[in-house]
């Protein structure tokens, strides 16, 4: 028995490292040698965690509308780099996104441009607002 608690305590242990790296997913669903570009309406900005999302409504060539659930970082990070002032439910974005591999509505999120012409990343170091073009 008295080996038996060590070892139950460094499983224990052990599970505190484990869980946090089985609950993230893999990025495979997204095909990241393609990048797509498309015009679409902000429904909703969902800040969560681990990754927020942007549901984008966009219209198809005969103007059948559809939500693209698009992933996007988390939500701290993405307040820090002012998307909540700025990506607005009804705003009128171009987005930049890695879709899915299988083909249906969503993608990974690379970037968004706002009608005034700024840009928003993502990511830990490179994310945030970029200027418009001519105004570097």
């Amino acid at each position: 028995m008295a080996n038996f608690v060590p070892l139950s305590l460094t499983g224990i242990a052990m599970s505190f490292f484990v869980m946090p790296a089985v609950a993230h997913h893999s990025f495979a669903m997204f095909d990241r040698d393609k990048t797509v570009e498309m015009q679409g309406t902000v429904k909703e900005l969902e800040l969560i965690n681990p990754h927020g999302w942007l549901q984008l409504m966009v219209a198809d060539p005969k103007g059948q509308v559809s939500v693209w659930p698009l992933e996007i970082g988390g939500a701290g990070q993405l307040a820090r780099q002012g998307w909540t002032e700025a990506v607005k439910p009804g705003a009128k974005v171009t987005v930049s996104i890695h879709p899915l591999r299988d083909g249906s509505h969503g993608g990974q999120l690379v970037s968004l441009r706002l009608p005034d012409g700024r840009e928003l990343r993502q990511g830990p170091f490179g994310g945030g607002f970029v200027p418009p073009p001519g105004n570097l």
